[in-house]
């Protein structure tokens, strides 16, 4: 289990005792980002230090939520996104995949063709080579 950090923050202006098992920065980072909403709300609404504080910190709440539900949509969309993307990849990939195949196939059939067509050349060499022999001989005797 980690150190559990314990410091003392300034949150609207009221010194609050923040505990947590995070670094002492991130507990600042939130006292920070507190600071930061209830100032934006402040902004805002004219009235907002004329309220109950409860009421205050209701508003702090609501806004937080708003915020994290915005958030979580976002998440949401780019899982999404990410989920449409890995099954595009995964398409490419099974294409991809299928192409090769086939490549395979027509090289493997080249090559096949290949062979045949020089085992045809040689035979037709070998053919013209005894021809040649026995026109050349039928006219050696015919000198």
């Amino acid at each position: 289990m980690a150190d559990k950090k314990t410091i003392q923050v300034i949150i609207d202006g009221k010194i609050y005792v923040l505990s947590g098992e995070n670094s002492e920065s991130y507990l600042h980072d939130v006292a920070d980002y507190l600071n930061h909403k209830i100032e934006s709300i402040r902004k805002e609404m004219w009235n907002y230090n004329k309220l109950e504080e409860s009421v205050r910190s209701l508003l702090l709440q609501i806004n937080i939520c708003d915020e994290l539900f915005q958030e979580r949509k976002k998440v949401e969309e780019m899982q999404e996104l990410l989920d449409q993307e890995k099954s595009e990849s995964y398409s490419y990939k099974h294409d991809l995949v299928k192409t090769k195949l086939k490549l395979d196939g027509v090289l493997q059939e080249l090559e096949s063709t290949q062979k045949k067509l020089l085992a045809l050349e040689k035979k037709e060499g070998k053919e013209k080579t005894s021809h040649e022999k026995s026109s050349h001989q039928g006219s050696n005797k015919e000198e």
